[in-house]
């Protein structure tokens, strides 16, 4: 019995290779048809991505431009870091910068207060939510429009204050002022959406969490800021992250709003980037990108590192 079962269980095992040869070809036409699938977001990736970070690297370590080939500039080495970094507009401009940063806190904390309103199921609750998204969805010249208007020496900001006996103040003329209109603006326009995530954080979280503290004693305050705010954690790290990382690439609101001015209090890094540009200066302006890009890679990933260490302990 056993030497005829061992032909056959050879039968089966020829079998089962020769099914295997034939599928070959079939599972080989499927992966290749796969990669078809996929190339063109290879090529597009490696020609708009891969492609210009290397050649904007090269061309830190060359006097180019624009004009002329890469390849045909004069090498120097470390000579444009070096005249960028000495530069004192780029470290105004980094300043600048880092300053409109400041609207980030404000507007977490306005946003905050604004969603727990919201999430206490009010009248005309929804009617509220549209109210503070519109400046989200509406054109980004239509606001800088309206902040002139609202922002100038004879607007309705200055007959408010002249109500008090204040003003007229040069909201846009003055760089002390101009700062903190175009800081106001951003907080403005980017209310709704903090006040949406904020709302999204505190919907998700349980009932139950509050009624036992309430059971314990707590107060409202003592509920907010030793339940509420812990785990809305996520949401602010979420804010913090993208409000650096968009603040660093400010441009279209200060040129639009301000043009740089007044005497560069609104220049931002960005800004001072495409002047470069625009004066064919294009190793300068690629240096610019490559600190700018340095400098929010590691801010992120401290932020990341931080954020990890507080959910592991």
């Amino acid at each position: 019995m056993a030497s005829e079962s061992l032909p056959t269980l050879n039968n089966m095992a020829l079998t089962l290779k020769l099914k295997g040869k034939k599928n070959k070809p079939k599972h080989v036409t499927e992966h290749l048809i796969g990669y078809l699938f996929i190339a063109p977001v290879f090529i597009g990736i490696a020609f708009f991505v891969i492609y210009p970070f290397f050649y904007s690297l090269i061309s830190t370590f060359r006097n180019w431009n624009g004009l002329v080939p890469l390849e045909f500039a004069p090498k120097v080495g470390w000579e444009m870091y070096q005249r960028v970094l000495t530069e004192p507009l780029f470290w105004q401009s980094f300043l600048n910068t880092v300053i409109t940063l400041s609207g980030i806190p404000i507007g977490m904390v306005l946003s905050m207060g604004l969603a727990l309103l919201l999430n206490r199921g009010l009248k005309f609750t929804g009617t509220f939510r549209v109210i503070f998204y519109i400046p989200v969805v509406s054109s980004i010249t239509a606001i800088i429009i309206l902040w002139r208007a609202m922002m100038n020496t004879q607007g309705p900001i200055n007959d408010l204050l002249l109500l008090f006996h204040i003003g007229p103040i040069n909201f846009l003329g003055e760089p002390g002022y101009a700062r903190a209109s175009l800081i106001g603006m951003l907080i403005w326009k980017g209310l709704g959406t903090s006040t949406l995530l904020y709302l999204a954080g505190l919907q998700g979280i349980s009932d139950s969490y509050k009624e036992a503290a309430k059971l314990d004693g707590a107060n409202d305050w003592q509920i907010f800021w030793r339940i509420t705010f812990p785990l809305l954690k996520p949401t602010h790290f979420f804010l913090v992250v993208t409000g650096i990382i968009g603040g660093m690439q400010l441009y279209v609101e200060p040129e639009l709003l301000l043009n740089g001015g007044p005497a560069r209090a609104t220049t931002t890094i960005l800004i001072y980037l495409f002047e470069r540009f625009g004066a064919n200066r294009i190793s300068e302006a690629s240096v610019v990108a490559w600190v700018l890009g340095v400098f929010v890679f590691i801010v992120t990933a401290i932020q990341f590192y931080y954020n990890s260490r507080r959910e592991r302990a």
